[in-house]
């Protein structure tokens, strides 16, 4: 899939409007007469033909998935303009313009499959209009195809046009805009804690059909990646197992699914998760081993237990390390840094990625900052999150996913090395508490060069409410959150987010 690189953020387009062309200097604008501005569509067009009748979600020459957003970006690339993210990510990247002044080139939004839902969940390019008719083409379940706009199945589900914008450089900062090709980059995908619902102490807290819809409103999203990571809450059991003893067991948190819940995990688009987090023992040996050979059979990576603290994969072509630790019994001890720095070297000697989780720091809504010192809950060392960052990236960690208070909180870059230090409670159904903060998750995607080298990231806001179930938040609050906890927490950060989440580095 084709990454999003901040050429494109501070990129030339004077495509605003006047559809002007790309140049190679972002800090010099360089406005383009008609005739190359038409030429330039026209070839994005052209290139868009050559894959009609593909199929959705195949290959693109450039190894990206042509869903409805990788088709897009794909074939804007060509013309070495990059757009990015999902559709609703590409979405924020548009001027929105009205139907009768929608020219070829520009985008037509709409909903999901579920028209109701009024939030962007599909995208097509125009390129052909007659009159008040347009000639559109996307990709869909259908493949690569082109429709009539009016008079097609989209017309109840459009919701906007838009036209890419040219986002000036910002006076106050310089940011890095490196950019490669599509093909020698990677997006990799990490939200937090993931509990979709537990059978003990029983049935009534499954979700609603079973949990079958529980990703619905973020799939489309969690599967634009080269690889979704997420923080695997409790185990996959669907026996009754060894309980951890409970003084209580009305209110004791000890959490599983069902075994067939592994497939919703799989048909959202993880590819790996982790299992060092308070709840992997919650029933024993028996739920350890069940949920590990659950996650076989569907081929989703693992680690995080002492019997497999880290995972080596590859993944279209590219060769990942994943490592995962916390503070809990059963699991890779986050405080033993001279063993971690030994493994995550001997993973970086190996493959050309290594992502570091950690399940660590205090919980709760009162917890949201980061101390930069040992953090003690319940009376538990819970680690130090912000050293334990440089620790890992010090000894070759490429990304640090960080789950375990709960709350979402600031992000970071060291050593053109990423760190998001906490992704928050992002799919949790039912004995979880969502009040506040604690409903707000990101989904961040984070691409990066084939040596896992930083380039730029896109946040998108989630949201839960009642029993859970993560839904995208339009007001945006957990990027608003993430701002503020990133400045007041790691005010020197070379990190720059933006009101509608892209995060860049100064140069």
């Amino acid at each position: 899939m084709i990454i999003s690189h901040f050429k494109f953020i501070f990129l030339a387009l004077s495509f605003v409007f006047t559809h002007g062309v790309f140049e190679n200097n972002v800090d010099s604008l360089t406005s383009s007469n008609k005739s190359s501005s038409e030429s330039t569509i026209d070839s994005v067009i052209a290139t868009s033909k050559q894959l009609l009748g593909k199929a959705y979600r195949s290959k693109s020459p450039s190894g990206n998935l042509l869903d409805c957003s990788g088709f897009i970006k794909y074939i804007w690339s060509v013309q070495n303009i990059n757009v990015s993210g999902s559709s609703q990510a590409i979405a924020s990247q548009v001027a929105k313009i009205e139907l009768k002044d929608v020219k070829k080139g520009d985008f037509l939004f709409f909903t999901g499959r579920n028209k109701a839902i009024k939030t962007v969940g599909h995208l097509s390019m125009v390129i052909e209009r007659t009159d008040s008719t347009f000639k559109m083409i996307h990709s869909c379940n259908r493949g690569v195809v082109i429709d009539d706009f009016p008079r097609s199945y989209y017309d109840e589900r459009i919701l906007f046009a838009g036209r890419l914008k040219d986002i000036s450089d910002s006076s106050e900062l310089s940011v890095n805009t490196n950019s490669l090709p599509p093909s020698e980059s990677i997006s990799i995908i990490g939200v937090g804690d993931m509990m979709i619902g537990t059978n003990f102490p029983s049935n009534k807290y499954l979700p609603p059909n079973d949990g079958k819809d529980i990703f619905a409103p973020v799939k489309h999203i969690l599967q634009d990646a080269d690889l979704t990571f997420g923080n695997l809450e409790g185990v996959i059991l669907t026996d009754k197992g060894t309980v951890k003893r409970c003084s209580n067991p009305a209110v004791c948190y000890a959490f599983k699914s069902p075994d067939h819940y592994i497939n919703y995990y799989k048909d959202a688009g993880f590819d790996v998760v982790s299992l060092a987090n308070n709840h992997s023992g919650d029933f024993g040996v028996i739920g350890r081993k069940n949920t590990v050979k659950k996650l076989e059979e569907v081929k989703i990576n693992y680690a995080g237990l002492e019997s497999c603290p880290y995972s080596i994969f590859e993944k279209d072509g590219i060769k990942y390390g994943f490592y995962a630790v916390s503070p809990n019994r059963g699991t890779v001890r986050i405080n033993n840094y001279a063993s971690h720095k030994k493994t995550i070297a001997y993973l970086d000697s190996l493959v050309d990625v290594v992502i570091v989780s950690f399940h660590g720091g205090a919980e709760g809504s009162k917890y949201t900052n980061i101390t930069k010192k040992t953090e003690i809950f319940l009376g538990e060392n819970r680690g130090n999150p912000y050293e334990f960052a440089r620790v890992a990236i010090d000894a070759g960690a490429d990304i640090i996913f960080g789950h375990g208070p709960h709350v979402t909180r600031a992000m970071d870059i060291y050593k053109n090395r990423f760190i998001a230090y906490s992704l928050g409670n992002f799919a949790t159904y039912a004995r979880f508490s969502l009040t506040g903060v604690k409903g707000l998750a990101p989904i961040v995607k984070v691409n990066v060069t084939k040596e896992g080298k930083f380039i730029d990231a896109q946040i998108t806001a989630t949201k839960q409410t009642g029993e859970g179930g993560p839904q995208l938040d339009p007001e945006n609050r957990v990027i608003k959150e993430i701002q503020r906890l990133t400045g007041k927490n790691v005010p020197n950060s070379s990190i720059i987010i933006t009101d509608d989440g892209k995060i860049l580095e100064k140069k």
